[in-house]
């Protein structure tokens, strides 16, 4: 039975049948695993998608970091600290008050004093307090920190390198001299110069306030996904059923747009359209379907779930001979795409190809015979450029290779750890179109060899169709023994804590490309992935803000990272965007995902081809043997008796490109 809750809204306690209607099941696992979300998550057992449980409450995140400038307040005597944090809502399951430094601290919460109970450390340069949630209040919260001890400031003047948006700190931290009798807060630190926000953070167990899913995009002329649609004289009586919880203080709304074309980029989507109450709706602008679910609360301990979607449709068919055709080669993995606003380096930005020519880069590389070959080298070469140390006592450099690179007054380059290794290896990768990532990795809570963290760089490998650890600071990688194909962070990850709980996991080969100070002798050793924290951009040429800052030097606070997040290896406390899917941090690039459909043309196939390829040029297609040739997005296949094989691929602009979808078949 439905209840309608709301003009929108639809609840239903058991998924209903369509006479005469194909159909399509998507379960929450499904819907979550190949949609794009925001604030959304699975429950803890798969069965239902509801909103982020866990809200950060921060002001000094855009400056967190090492500062080469005094950062640094002292408690003392009569010297105490007030920080204020704004709550939306202090109803929570449980409230963590999270300070950045080292001490013996008493507490005071908006007026009374409390006796906060100590947690322990978080990310190794916090500590952790539990704090009464029934002490929080709506507006504006009063924290006040006595003692001894120290904390660290998030300059005012450190703010714009961290952020875009918040560029100013808020003037929310002031300093007692008199035991909390008057209050400066433009005075602050060791010798009362600084201005800024002390490192006090709140972490609230609450459900966030809203959040979207959007699907994949469905083939309403084709929902049992077969590798070919048929052709769809018309659709007709699409219903769209929605299984899932609600109560009074939450909302779970339901809408839907069409297209004649699956393409993201088509112009021809619809606009956004409620679904109405009966669910049904009869005449699509086009077979293909996207839905768009939006989740919200009025009560940040309650959530609506959303637990499955039912698609159904009445199709008329056309008849053009599609039984006859066998399919004979279906190379045609679907794009992953990722939830998050990705910022990939332009290709022809003029510092890399700088870098490329003034280190011959080309004579690096020459005679390299695969891209796994390609990077390997420059990983060697990137690896020998300076040694350890550096002048990063005293300057930290720009993430430019070039300015890394670039001889200090005493002769020797800037850079000085595995920061600038990898960044500087990734810079050369980059120059050769070949996409990356910047990605810290560390222990997390394991207690186990590998302490401290490490600077690394992931590369999207074209071969393989996955993401790859290389090191260009070590010059080694990681593959998998019995298939010999390198190994994604993600991938070590999993398998390093399968190796620390004694488990059986797929055992790995480390390939060494250099002798290096340090060797990896084992997944219980360093270098340790447990953590994994992805800086959501590498356009760091282009752009130059946000950054954390001078990353690697003294912690992680910066709470610009995505943090991986897993039952087994929660993500820290002090972080606020937490990575649960998959697909949001193992997504694909640089291939070509093919839609084919039966026209009412005999012989003739509808062709689209969907990609997400930073820096993009052109699509290219073989048909059979033929030459490679420039192609579009749209277009038709004409079929001949006997053979017929399709290959589309990408090319970048500086003419790297994928492995191609291959489609085969005869008749």
């Amino acid at each position: 039975m439905l209840k309608i809750l709301g003009p929108v809204l639809i609840v239903v306690s058991s998924l209903l049948s369509f006479a005469g209607a194909e159909e399509l099941q998507l379960d929450a696992r499904t819907l979550f695993d190949r949609g794009t979300n925001h604030q959304l998550r699975l429950n803890d057992n798969g069965s239902a998608i509801e909103l982020n449980r866990g809200v950060l409450i921060e002001d000094d995140g855009p400056a967190a970091g090492y500062s080469y400038q005094p950062n640094e307040e002292r408690l003392g005597e009569s010297i105490a600290i007030r920080k204020q944090l704004l709550v939306a809502d202090p109803r929570a399951a449980r409230a963590t008050l999270l300070v950045g430094g080292s001490g013996s601290f008493s507490f005071g919460v908006n007026g009374e004093a409390q006796t906060l109970k100590d947690l322990g450390k978080v990310g190794n340069y916090w500590q952790a307090f539990e704090l009464p949630e029934t002490t929080l209040r709506e507006g504006s919260n009063d924290f006040q920190l006595s003692g001894k001890g120290m904390i660290w400031i998030a300059r005012d003047d450190e703010y714009p390198a961290g952020s875009r948006e918040r560029t100013r700190h808020p003037n929310r931290s002031a300093k007692s001299r008199d035991a909390g009798q008057t209050w400066n807060d433009k005075q602050l630190g060791t010798k009362d110069s600084l201005d800024g926000e002390y490192y006090v953070r709140l972490r609230l167990d609450q459900h966030s306030p809203q959040g979207t899913l959007t699907s994949h995009v469905i083939d309403l002329a084709n929902l049992m996904n077969q590798p070919i649609g048929a052709a769809a004289r018309s659709l007709r009586n699409v219903k769209i059923t929605v299984a899932g919880k609600n109560s009074s203080a939450t909302k779970l709304v339901v809408q839907y747009r069409t297209s004649p074309s699956p393409l993201s980029s088509a112009a021809s989507w619809s606009f956004w359209n409620d679904l109405p109450s009966s669910g049904e709706f009869a005449a699509p602008t086009g077979r293909y379907l996207q839905l768009r679910a939006a989740l919200s609360t009025s009560d940040p301990l309650d959530s609506p779930q959303l637990q499955a979607i039912v698609v159904q449709a009445e199709i008329e068919r056309g008849d053009n001979g599609l039984d006859s055709w066998k399919i004979v080669d279906f190379n045609n993995p679907p794009l992953v795409r990722t939830s998050l606003s990705f910022e990939y380096e332009p290709f022809d930005h003029p510092t890399l190809r700088q870098i490329r020519e003034q280190y011959r880069l080309d004579d690096v590389v020459r005679g390299a015979k695969s891209e796994l070959e390609l990077v390997s080298r420059l990983a060697v070469w990137s690896s020998q450029q300076f040694r350890h140390g550096g002048h990063l006592k005293t300057l930290y450099p720009a993430w430019n290779a070039l300015e890394i690179l670039r001889p200090h007054d005493d002769g020797t380059p800037v850079g000085g750890f595995c920061q600038q290794f990898n960044l500087v290896f990734l810079q050369a990768c980059e120059s050769f179109g070949i996409p990356g990532r910047a990605v810290s990795i560390g222990p997390g809570e394991q207690k186990f060899a590998a302490r401290g963290g490490h600077e690394v760089v992931e590369l999207w490998s074209h071969e393989h169709r996955k993401w790859m650890y290389v090191d260009g600071n070590m010059a080694w990688y990681a593959v998998d023994r019995a298939t010999q194909v390198p190994l994604s962070l993600l991938e070590l990850h999993d398998r390093q804590l399968d190796a620390l709980a004694g488990r059986e996991y797929p055992a790995i080969e480390i390939v060494t490309l250099a002798k290096q100070d340090r060797a990896w002798t084992s997944l219980t050793d360093w270098p340790p992935f447990v953590e994994l924290r992805m800086i959501p951009r590498s356009n760091f040429l282009a752009v130059r803000a946000p950054l954390p800052l001078s990353q690697g030097m003294r912690g992680w606070s910066w709470t610009g990272h995505h943090v991986w997040h897993e039952a087994r290896s929660p993500a820290p406390a002090i972080y606020s965007q937490r990575v649960t899917r998959r697909g949001d941090w193992e997504w694909t690039l640089d291939h070509v995902q093919l839609w084919l459909e039966v026209t009412d043309t005999p012989g003739t196939l509808n062709v689209f081809a969907d990609t997400v390829t930073p820096g993009l040029k052109q699509l290219e297609r073989q048909r059979d043997d033929g030459e490679w040739s420039v192609c579009d997005s749209q277009f038709e296949w004409q079929l001949q008796p006997g053979r017929n094989r399709l290959a589309v691929r990408v090319r970048n602009e500086l003419g790297r490109g994928g492995e191609p979808a291959v489609v085969e078949v005869s008749r």
